[in-house]
Parts: C-alpha cells; structure tokens; sequence
C-alpha cells in the first residue's frame, strides 16, 4: 500500500508540475508581447506633461534673461551683451513650439477597447491620440537643411493631445480610415466635425483639394521655421534691452 501510495502521489505532482509549465510560457509569451505593444498614455498625464514642460522650458529662458540683465546692470558684462538673451530665445522659441505640437518620433498604431490610437514619443515623453476622436488635421511642409523636405501631419483630438506624424504610408491608411465616417455626416451648425486643411486633404486623396502649388507651402513653411527662431530670438534681445537699459544698438538708452 506504501509503494502505491508514493508512486500515485509521483505521478500527481508530475502531472502538476506539467500543467504548470504551459502556464509559464503562456505567462512570459504575454509578457513579451506586451513589451513589444507600444505604450498607450492617458491624455490628462500628456496634457499635464505638456504644460509641465511648456513651464519649464519658459521659466529658464525667463532665468537667463534676467540673469543677462543683472550681470549688465552690475557691469560685469558689457551692454552689448544682450546677445545671450537673444540666443536663448533662439533655442527656447522652436523647443516651446515642439512641445506645443507634440514634435514625434515614428509613430505607432494600436487599437484598445475598440478606438484606434496613434502613438509616438516627443520631448516630453510618449503621447497618445484618439484618431476616432480627431478635430484637427492639418499638413506641413517645409525644406530642411541637410536636403530634401519634412511633410508631416499635425493632428489634434477632443481630449486636447496634439501630435505630429510624418506623412507616411500607414499614418495615411489611419486617416482615411479615420476621416471616412466623419465625411459623411453633416456639419454641426456649419462647422464641419473634423478640420483638416485642403493640403492635407491632397496628401490623403480628399476632395476638395488645395490648388496651390506645392512649392508655396514648402516656401511658407520655411518661412514659419524662420519665425519659429527668429520672433523669440527679437522678444528676448527687446526684453534684456529694456530690462538692462540699454539701447537696440548697445548704446545706453538714456
């Protein structure tokens, strides 16, 4: 009876033990899908992100201007140092404007509980967009400096997460896809449901297209990148000027 006993309790923990192990590698097939499943962020924590670091970004440069301005006014710099100031509105004007545009990396696509999402990290971490929820479409092009040009989407949801996506073949697919149901249905008190642009109406194939040659929106885009830089760069240099009493051309303002 002993001998039975032992070898039909053997034979039970080996039957467990081999009915845990599918278990096991089920568990860790999930989790290795789920690592490679692209994260998915809540609007309220990309919202806060964003003006988290829309305030970070505009309190250093309002830290260097004042730190230009003391450093003048104590004559440890020359008045024509107001250049700092200057510089540093070069680099804070492009970086707010990211941030506020949700500036991306390649995006991805996902779906959860039945919404279609477009994901991507910016330069304030991964943000998530609602594409069943967009408001806003708009396409921007421009000429880079290395060579060739930059066509991307600039795309905003009802939950308030922007997001920019490089015109690309999926990201394209998604629009259409997401745009078809909100085409067909009417206008609520004259405004359409969804905004989007007549350039980016041509890059999806939605009629009514823009007639305007591309080559003028590459050009305005250039020139909305060279106001990006060059309006923040003017503020700050104007804002060490008066702050430091000293005039446009270095002179001393009295």
């Amino acid at each position: 009876m002993d001998e039975r006993e032992r070898g039909r309790r053997r034979l039970e923990s080996g039957s467990l033990r081999g009915s845990r192990r599918p278990a096991r590698l089920a568990h860790r097939a999930k989790g290795r899908s789920a690592a490679a499943v692209p994260g998915f962020v809540a609007a309220s924590d990309a919202r806060r992100r964003m003006l988290r670091g829309v305030r970070g970004v505009s309190a250093a440069w309002a830290a260097v201007v004042l730190v230009d301005v003391v450093l003048i006014r104590a004559h440890v710099l020359e008045d024509t140092y107001t250049g700092i100031s200057t510089l540093t509105g070069a680099v804070a004007g492009p970086l707010l404007l990211g941030i506020h545009r949700g500036w991306a990396g390649r995006p991805s696509l996902g779906v959860r509980d039945g919404r279609h999402l477009l994901s991507a990290r910016t330069l304030t971490g991964v943000r998530t967009l609602d594409l069943d929820g967009l408001v806003g479409v708009r396409r921007f092009e421009t000429i880079q400096r290395t060579g060739g040009y930059l066509d991307e989407f600039r795309l905003h949801d009802r939950q308030g997460v922007r997001l920019t996506a490089t015109n690309e073949r999926a990201v394209d697919a998604a629009l259409r896809r997401a745009l078809a149901p909100s085409a067909s249905l009417p206008a609520r008190n004259g405004v359409p449901t969804v905004r989007i642009t007549r350039h980016a109406r041509t890059a999806l194939g939605v009629a009514p297209r823009s007639r305007v040659p591309r080559a003028v929106h590459r050009f305005w885009g250039l020139l909305m990148t060279t106001a990006a830089t060059g309006v923040p760069a003017l503020a700050g240099y104007l804002a060490a000027c008066v702050l430091a009493g000293t005039g446009i051309l270095g002179r001393p303002g009295h």
